[in-house]
């Protein structure tokens, strides 16, 4: 048995902790088997970001003839952006790499880790030990029980950037944010996309209005086809076929494409890393069980990021480390704050939400008002010619305090950050009346969204 003061499991938010505790002079244990970074840095939200600003570039130059400019794509170098987001990807893993060696008092374990027992891993031959373990290993794309999806050489988001050239033709099975981020690269690169969504609109944790939104612009570049299940998978001469019930009660219906990319969402990696055997509280959908604080039920344990499913975004798993580690470390007793957790949808358009829906306000019990601002409604949103993009806010009536706020269209995951801001700070309206705004400029879309509730 090797002892530690420290085990970190994962070296995504995970690294963080590891590099603090070894700093503070406790013998640590970093147990990565894959590359270093975590899912963010190497197979999602850096490189698909990579891939998706080109294709943000083509949206634009097509969205320009609305304001009289027409202009064409000669070409676009594929084999030239996945270059340079392995280019990325290289360079990032090579000063990871530097900094984890260069750590003192730092055991880079380069093996799969799995408990044994509670406080014991086996990682390889090596059986460690510590008091304080920090889980966080993540998460994996979910393969659905499909009949003959295994037959067949489907794609998932990580696959799909090791691809030397892209399919003529695409069906993407889901129609969450990973669904419609590539399907929006894929698009713009000259790929014909088919989504198929079992569920009656995409991105289901978004307003529905945004996702009404979402689905109609989307579909003027690619085939969106909600209440669809998938049913079968097989191999055709030209690629793949893939068979769906239609949830209204239709006519089942056949589509064809030369490759199938899987996106029906993530899960939880706490039964690879055995987490059972340590006697950590798993729920119902298989992620690890954490409280507040980010403990799970065992002494000593804590679980940050996307094994515990609570927010699975990479800026929310670096606050939780955070927190998990001033908990852990430092004896603190923090408690994680999600209130004013922003996210956002890399599609075209651009989506981004902080705080509660009006429906999750409404079951939370609070007394709201909503209101919706079109982006034309502030001068530079006429100058753009935007006539899609929209905000959406969620207010306490009485208390003014705002609880949730949605955006699509232009610079959504930008323009967002001010309410983010004013939520974490105080919270009302206040917050946002009281600076000033440039004009005409974007930006005051903001206040103008709240000026109906003033």
């Amino acid at each position: 048995m090797e002892r530690y003061d420290v085990i970190v499991l994962g070296s995504g938010c995970g690294l963080g902790i590891a590099l603090q505790a070894a700093s503070m002079g406790k013998k640590t244990a970093l147990v990565e088997p894959g590359l270093l970074g975590g899912t963010c840095v190497n197979t999602g939200c850096i490189p698909s970001k990579m891939l998706i600003a080109p294709a943000d570039a083509v949206a634009d130059l097509e969205r320009a003839r609305r304001l009289g400019v027409s202009v064409k794509v000669e070409s676009t170098d594929i084999r030239g952006m996945l270059r340079r987001m392995r280019s990325s990807r290289a360079a990032s893993q090579r000063h990871l790499r530097h900094s984890v060696l260069e750590t003192d008092g730092l055991d880079y374990v380069r093996v799969a880790g799995r408990f044994d027992a509670p406080g014991v891993i086996r990682a390889g031959r090596r059986q460690l030990s510590a008091p304080l373990i920090f889980i966080a290993a993540g998460a994996r794309t979910v393969v659905p029980p499909v009949a003959g999806l295994e037959s067949v050489d489907y794609l998932t988001n990580e696959s799909l950037l090791e691809l030397e050239q892209l399919p003529s033709s695409v069906i993407i099975m889901g129609g969450g944010y990973i669904a419609v981020e590539f399907g929006h690269f894929l698009a713009a690169m000259g790929t014909r996309v088919t989504i198929l969504e079992m569920l009656d609109r995409l991105v289901t944790s978004e307003e529905p209005e945004i996702s009404a939104t979402l689905q109609r612009e989307l579909s003027t570049r690619a085939r969106v086809v909600t209440g669809a299940k998938v049913e079968s998978v097989g191999r055709s001469s030209r690629g793949v076929t893939v068979k769906a019930r239609m949830v209204d009660g239709g006519e089942p219906r056949s589509f064809r494409a030369e490759r199938l990319l899987v996106a029906v969402g993530r899960r939880s990696n706490a039964d690879e890393i055995a987490a059972e055997k340590a006697g950590i509280q798993i729920d119902r959908r298989g992620f690890i069980e954490v409280d507040g604080q980010l403990r799970t039920n065992q002494k000593g344990v804590f679980a940050v990021g996307d094994i515990n499913g609570k927010a699975m975004f990479r800026h929310a798993a670096n606050v939780q480390a955070a927190v998990a580690a001033a908990n852990g470390l430092a004896g603190e007793s923090i408690e994680m704050d999600y209130h004013a957790l922003p996210h956002a949808v890399y599609s075209w358009p651009q989506i981004a939400s902080v705080g509660l829906t009006e429906a999750q306000a409404g079951e939370a019990g609070l007394d709201v008002t909503a209101l919706l601002t079109p982006y034309s409604s502030v001068a530079k949103g006429e100058a753009l010619a935007e006539d899609a993009g929209f905000t959406k806010v969620v207010v306490e009536n009485g208390t003014e305090k705002i609880v949730g706020f949605h955006i699509i269209g232009p610079y959504a995951p930008i323009l967002i950050q001010e309410v983010v801001n004013a939520m974490q700070s105080g919270g009302n309206l206040d917050e946002i009346a009281r600076g000033v705004h440039i004009h005409p400029e974007l930006t005051e879309l903001i206040p103008s969204s709240f000026e109906g509730l003033a």
